[in-house]
């Protein structure tokens, strides 16, 4: 109750003297605590907003960095992840009821408006089939998802699972679809990728995809995880529109892997075809050689990783792409930047028989603050800070590029404080264009 009329003076004293969000300046202040969480603030904080989707709310909040809700979009049902369109559009990963998958699984995806009134709805979840953990907007407005499919025993000792490695006779590979919003709560899936089109395995010759797994790095090993359905969990996805590729996490592989989106979807379903000639084929993998049996346990360098994003060349001034590593450490996790050997025009060498460079990272951030066994994210923010999402406790750090913490901020709802990751948007990004950003008198638990 003292938090909560704390934060209620500390409103009242700014809304009196502010007209509106962009006259909020407390850079320099003395921390100020809301709800318990310490918010601090320096001169190098990015200026913008940050969107997050508690896992213990149904609701999604725009938060300034001092910390106070800007906008918030209520609903009845739980988020997962969202993202804002150029439009100023949420769209929302909802978490639906499904009886045969598990945790991660959402399965619907909604649009609303700024102002929070819904543009679309699309529920994709049977028992069969259900939308999982992350999205993507692609360039086009369209939107790119992350499926599980649940195949049978016989399914899957046909593509060469070993039956000791069978869960509940099932087996759950992902699959990524693009969907296309249409008119009335309809969609179009324009294009698909699928895990189950490019398995190889060593286990019994006398079925599909037997081969020697060392011998090509561009094909998922069906058995090299355990027991579990869920033997791939591509837990984020991000799109590199400069080549037109695909990017995702495999949270099991302790792996990221690039695909070629340039492909039709038969051309996805097969080993040519597309800019790389290489159809669906992995285009690259790298964080555990083990993974394709090369190396070792020493040769690893992702551990139940989350939230791959391609960062490109110039903002982090070298390292294509960067990643939460949870389980680095027995109890402690760490943000990694990987730069891969990628050509200028997009291409890689896979080569057979070979352990993928790099040996190690370009840039790591380690704390012993920051550990998260599962969920959390990392975002590198156009002024070079990194804005980090420690998923299980739900606190956000922001970091400069000399490993300072400038911001940090603990998520108050208290029945479940966890977050899956957050997204920081630039002051003037074009989804704030005409909006009013003032402060609200919302208390967010």
């Amino acid at each position: 109750m003292k938090s909560r009329i704390l934060k209620f003076l500390i409103f009242i004293l700014l809304l009196f003297n502010c007209k509106n969000d962009d006259d909020f300046n407390v850079s320099g202040y003395e921390p100020i605590v809301l709800h318990e969480n310490v918010i601090t603030y320096d001169d190098g904080i990015y200026e913008g907003y940050t969107l997050l989707s508690p896992l213990g709310s149904t609701n999604t909040f725009l938060i300034n960095n001092e910390g106070f809700v800007v906008n918030q979009w209520e609903s009845d049902t739980a988020a997962l992840i969202s993202y804002l369109t150029n439009d100023g559009n949420l769209v929302r990963a909802l978490r639906q009821p499904n009886t045969t998958f598990g945790s991660g699984a959402t399965g619907a995806i909604e649009i609303l408006n700024f102002d929070g009134d819904q543009l679309w709805f699309w529920e994709y979840n049977t028992t069969d089939y259900v939308l999982h953990h992350d999205l993507n907007i692609l360039p086009n407005g369209n939107i790119l998802a992350i499926v599980w499919e649940n195949k049978s025993v016989n399914e899957a000792i046909a593509k060469g699972r070993n039956p000791s490695l069978l869960f509940e006779n099932k087996v759950w590979p992902c699959k990524i679809i693009e969907i296309e919003p249409l008119a009335n709560n309809q969609a179009n899936i324009v294009w698909e990728w699928s895990v189950w089109d490019h398995l190889i395995q060593d286990h019994d010759e006398t079925k599909e995809n037997f081969g020697i797994v060392s011998n090509h790095p561009e094909l998922i090993n069906i058995n090299f995880t355990g027991g579990d359905a869920n033997f791939n969990h591509l837990n984020s996805i991000d799109y590199i529109e400069e080549f037109d590729q695909i990017v995702v996490s495999s949270r099991v592989f302790s792996e990221f892997w690039i695909i070629d989106h340039s492909t039709t979807t038969a051309e996805a379903a097969s080993h040519m075809g597309g800019n790389s000639n290489k159809g669906g084929d992995l285009l690259y993998r790298w964080g555990n050689p083990k993974a394709y049996n090369m190396g070792t346990i020493e040769n690893q360098r992702l551990f139940e990783q989350h939230d791959v994003r391609w960062i490109g060349n110039t903002v982090n001034n070298g390292g294509n792409f960067m990643i939460f590593n949870n389980n680095k450490y027995p109890d402690k996790s760490s943000v990694d930047e990987v730069l891969i050997p990628q050509a200028s025009n997009g291409t890689y060498q896979l080569l057979p028989n070979t352990m993928n460079v790099p040996e190690t990272y370009a840039w790591s951030y380690e704390n012993d603050m920051i550990y998260s066994s599962r969920l959390a994210g990392a975002q590198r923010l156009p002024n070079g800070n990194t804005l980090i999402t420690e998923g299980v406790a739900g606190t956000l750090y922001e970091i400069t590029q000399t490993n300072a913490i400038v911001w940090q901020i603990q998520n108050p709802i208290e029945t479940n404080t966890s977050i899956f990751k957050v997204k920081k948007y630039e002051k003037n990004h074009p989804a704030f264009d005409g909006k009013n950003l003032v402060v609200l008198p919302i208390d967010i638990d």
